[in-house]
């Protein structure tokens, strides 16, 4: 019986200062999530302003992936529009003409996530996305014609989207 009532009183003791410990620290851990919340808005704000700012640019995304890096830059890229702007992402890190926060979110963001090498444009402050995987791997594994590749791409840039909300 004194056995168990030692055990009843040693939880009563370590809830007790759980309890007190989280009352102690919950101003600190309320404010950490406030802080926490609105600095993800003010970078999304930024991140949306900063999208109305390039309006129009258009993207290659492509990866380190040895299979395909070399194909991509002898083939794929020589033969882009003179305005498509590169993202290359070496392992975790892209490098590009853009800071790295904004190429990172914009990979981040991808909501169709096949595969790289990635086609977007950037229209009224939306990311538009295309994945051209498959149609590079059948190319590159299958033997398939590169110009259906070719005309994908091409395809992707010279078209407008309507991106207004009905």
């Amino acid at each position: 019986m004194w056995e168990k009532l030692k055990d009843i009183i040693v939880i009563i003791i370590l809830v007790s200062i759980g309890l007190i410990l989280l009352l102690i620290c919950s101003p600190m851990i309320i404010t950490s999530i406030i802080s926490d919340y609105i600095e993800e808005k003010k970078s999304e704000k930024l991140y949306c302003e900063y999208l109305l700012e390039i309006d129009g640019h258009k993207l290659f995304c492509y990866n380190n992936r040895k299979d395909c890096q070399e194909f991509i830059e002898q083939q794929i890229i020589p033969f882009l529009p003179s305005d498509v702007k590169l993202i290359f992402l070496d392992g975790r890190y892209p490098k590009s003409d853009y800071s790295q926060k904004f190429a990172s979110t914009v990979l981040y963001k991808i909501k169709n996530q096949v595969g790289f090498p990635y086609l977007l444009k950037v229209q009224n402050g939306i990311v538009l996305e295309k994945s051209i995987n498959n149609e590079l791997y059948n190319s590159l594994n299958q033997g398939h014609d590169f110009q259906v590749l070719y005309n994908k791409i091409n395809k992707f840039y010279q078209k407008e989207y309507d991106t207004q909300i009905t």
